[in-house]
């Protein structure tokens, strides 16, 4: 057991320093764009898929509310977590509608959309794109695998490739990128 505990912390940390090493300009950059659009008034909306819609969740409640210490909110989003909305779209047959019609009902002006995807098939999330796309809003992609994502189209501005070898460790990174997120936007906008 122990050698199955340690070979997974190695390659938690592993997957770390390779997402950091490779990708910590990239996510800097979409801090600061984040910064940017806190500091203009704007909103953050956040969806995901399978597993990584708990992790979408999760970084929408730490940017509203905090990561480390006390702050004035940063409007964020999960969309998707009307649980009444989702199990009537989903009763209905329309689940690669539901996201989009959750969206529709924010009815936001100033916004980016940050999606995270286990590079797996997720219609949803691209109708989602298209109608964000459609509406002049940037969307960035945090992807489990960029280079066989069908999400990585056209539509995306930017994508963080994760690149992760198991679920399990790409749910942890998801995790951890989205904290060095909020923490990065969070010292741009209060020096903390």
């Amino acid at each position: 057991m122990e050698q199955f505990i340690n070979a997974a912390c190695q390659q938690a940390t592993a997957c770390q320093a390779e997402f950091c090493g490779s990708q910590g300009d990239k996510l800097t950059q979409l801090a600061a764009r984040l910064a940017a659009l806190f500091a203009e008034g704007g909103q953050l909306l956040v969806a995901g898929h399978g597993q990584l819609f708990h992790v979408a969740q999760l970084l929408a409640v730490q940017f509203s509310y905090k990561l480390e210490f006390d702050r004035p909110v940063l409007p964020a989003l999960c969309l998707g977590s009307d649980p009444l909305l989702s199990q009537q779209m989903l009763g209905a047959g329309l689940a690669e509608q539901y996201l989009v019609r959750h969206y529709r009902a924010i009815n936001s002006q100033d916004h980016l959309l940050l999606v995270f995807s286990d590079a797996g098939a997720a219609p949803e999330l691209d109708a989602l794109i298209e109608e964000v796309k459609d509406n002049d809003q940037p969307v960035f992609l945090l992807s489990g695998n960029a280079q066989q994502d069908p999400l990585l189209t056209e539509h995306v501005d930017g994508c963080l490739n994760l690149g992760c070898p198991s679920l399990p460790r790409l749910v942890e990174l998801s995790q951890f990128a989205g904290h060095l997120l909020c923490g990065l936007v969070e010292k741009e906008l209060f020096g903390r």
